[in-house]
């Protein structure tokens, strides 16, 4: 049984008259009458009464009527729905990305997507770069906000923001009282990273800077909660350098100092496999671009 079957069916049974249906049809009245008889003979059943002037519909014929209009409703609408994800206008985007690193750009570009294309089921999960890149690898994500290193070449990597660190620290703490710090004033003070381990971005990014200071920090505190991680530093735990977002996060205790050099910065970039057959991603990318040209950091 074809499709087709059914429609010329039911244009029959709507004007349950071979010759007016031919005419809807446009075809010959001989080959309609050829198509509805193989359809009866393909189901077992007579779906006509055939009557002069008249046809009338069987018992069988009035069920099919129900069931073809349900079928090719059904079959309409899988048309549309596969055309509408061909367009990336319906599917699933599951990214990654490092809670630091991401205070603005994640959320901001998520709405702003989610405003274009309702349908598309986006799950973001928090991971750190190293594993961002794993799960690439592995089609676990088919996207990841990461801080740069070196990646598998089957993956793309984009650099989208450029975001200064600024110190974040008591507002008892001496250096509260500055409104600039150079990172060299920081070399006797007690830090407050993230997870001690070269996956995590910001982690490394704060050991680098550090570094290039000529200094390696003294780790006193670690976590990856950022409330925590302010918690610590109002409590006069130790200090921490993060992202200049962070200054949006308002703390009790905690106030937000400019970092010298300039090149105390954290680089924050895209990261996603070549081959990715996934047709919202173009998209959401072209979002994502979009939305970092207009932050502020």
């Amino acid at each position: 049984m074809e499709l087709n079957h059914l429609k010329t069916f039911l244009v029959v049974a709507e004007e349950m008259n071979f010759g007016r249906a031919a005419e809807r049809l446009h075809i010959a009245q001989p080959p309609l009458s050829r198509q509805i008889k193989r359809l009866e003979e393909s189901l077992g059943v007579q779906l006509f009464h055939r009557t002069k002037p008249q046809i009338q519909l069987t018992e069988a014929g009035r069920a099919l009527v129900l069931e073809a209009r349900r079928i090719l409703k059904q079959v309409d609408l899988g048309v549309q729905v596969t055309q509408r994800a061909s367009r990336g206008e319906i599917g699933q985007i599951i990214l990654g990305f490092e809670g630091f690193s991401s205070a603005d750009i994640v959320p901001l570009s998520i709405q702003t997507y989610k405003q274009q294309y309702p349908d598309v089921h986006i799950v973001a999960k928090e991971m750190s770069s190293g594993e961002q890149l794993q799960a690439l690898l592995e089609q676990r994500i088919d996207l990841g906000f990461i801080v740069p290193r070196k990646v598998d070449e089957s993956l793309m990597v984009e650099t989208i923001l450029r975001e200064p660190l600024v110190l974040a620290v008591s507002e008892t703490h001496p250096l509260a009282s500055q409104e600039q710090v150079q990172l060299q004033q920081l070399q006797d003070e007690p830090f407050i990273l993230g997870l001690n381990t070269d996956q995590c971005g910001l982690y490394s990014a704060v050991i680098r800077v550090c570094h290039q200071a000529g200094f390696t920090p003294e780790v006193s505190q670690v976590t990856n909660e950022t409330q925590l991680m302010l918690g610590f530093v109002a409590a006069g735990m130790g200090i921490a350098l993060l992202p200049n977002s962070i200054r949006r996060f308002r703390r009790d205790g905690v106030v937000y100092r400019s970092v010298q050099p300039s090149t105390a910065e954290i680089v924050l970039a895209i990261a996603w496999r070549i081959t990715n057959p996934c047709p919202t991603l173009e998209q959401f990318l072209q979002v994502v671009r979009n939305t970092a040209n207009i932050i502020d950091v």
